[in-house]
């Protein structure tokens, strides 16, 4: 430890809630990023609502529900959330991670590789379609026609279908040979693109 640190330390507070406003107190003085560590999955999204009752928005990084040694994979939800909070996480701009203690202790990719997974696409961008379905097929995605679920693309002429994890309704990305002509999202029950 270095000489001159600090600690803080605190008894009593016995409610998520109470311990919850300690944090939005301690992040407001300091403006740190923390990181909360719950016992299981199960309390995470306590810990984030919570906190997020106090103004700090919190990302929960559950661990994975599956023995790495069982030979089973874990659920595709605990992967899609995994993944959205890696990505969010390189980009510096949460101010809480909420976590199992479990998750603390699992090994898992550096924000440069987390960095090196994503891509960003803008209308009006030059980008070849053949490269992003090579990207989403070499990060996990899944062709299925129609896209009803994240994790998802499909690729019809110059249109692709994609649904991001971190994403509450599936994208339509219009191109016009590498140029990335229009994104509008669009309804995954009946296909149809919402306006905007």
């Amino acid at each position: 430890m270095n000489s001159g640190t600090r600690i803080v330390s605190l008894a009593g507070l016995t409610s998520t809630a109470s311990k919850a406003f300690v944090l939005s107190r301690l992040h407001a003085a300091t403006r740190k990023r923390f990181a909360v560590v719950a016992p299981s999955n199960a309390e995470l999204a306590e810990w984030a609502a919570d906190l997020l009752f106090w103004g700090v928005p919190a990302l929960p990084l559950p661990s994975f529900d599956a023995d790495p040694y069982s030979g089973s994979s874990p659920h595709a939800r605990t992967q899609e959330q995994r993944a959205v909070a890696l990505w969010q996480l390189q980009g510096n701009e949460v101010p809480a991670v909420v976590m199992s203690a479990r998750s603390l202790v699992q090994r898992t990719v550096s924000p440069d590789e987390a960095a090196r997974l994503g891509i960003e696409a803008g209308r009006d961008q030059e980008l070849p379609p053949d490269r992003l379905v090579k990207h989403l097929i070499a990060v996990g995605y899944v062709r299925e026609d129609p896209v009803v679920s994240p994790g998802q693309f499909i690729v019809r002429g110059g249109i692709i279908d994609v649904w991001s994890p971190d994403a509450d309704i599936p994208l339509r990305l219009e191109f016009f040979g590498y140029h990335l002509d229009s994104i509008r999202s669009f309804n995954p029950v009946t296909q149809l693109t919402i306006a905007h």
